[in-house]
């Protein structure tokens, strides 16, 4: 018997073994770190559009806590324009995220002055598309 074949063989990894190991790990731990940044960055805007939202709700809550004949006040001093924003209840300009909000007389179908029973009243964050609407009745 052959003394070289009654030795038991050696079992572990060889140097190539470990190096083809390092390299796979190597290529598929860049795209894996870029999915995370990704992902860390998209939850980063999630919060700041949520924080929004909320914003533009608890304005409008604010808004509307007002009694109709103040709003209707507001709405003709501001204007009485879809277009035109209220500055008393809208955030200073220059302000990061600006919270506006637009008041106006509404018959139903467009702004008018001569309907004195129903406003339009809108908050929303200037340059995005988040944006609260309802109707504020006298009655």
């Amino acid at each position: 018997m052959d003394p070289r074949r009654s030795l038991p063989r050696q079992r572990g990894l060889t140097y190539v073994e470990a190096l083809v190991a390092t390299v796979i790990m190597a290529v598929c731990l860049a795209p894996a770190l870029t999915a995370l940044h990704d992902g860390v960055r998209a939850a980063g805007t999630q919060r700041a559009h949520t924080v929004n939202q909320q914003r533009v709700k608890t304005r409008m809550e604010e808004v509307l806590a007002n009694t109709f004949a103040t709003l209707d006040a507001a709405a003709m001093a501001a204007g009485n324009s879809p277009s035109v924003t209220v500055v008393t209840y809208s955030d200073p300009p220059g302000t990061a995220d600006r919270l506006l909000v637009t008041l106006y007389r509404y018959d139903g179908a467009a702004a008018t002055a001569s309907d004195t029973g129903l406003l339009w009243v809108k908050t929303a964050i200037e340059g995005s598309a988040l944006e609260l609407n309802t109707l504020k009745s006298r009655w």
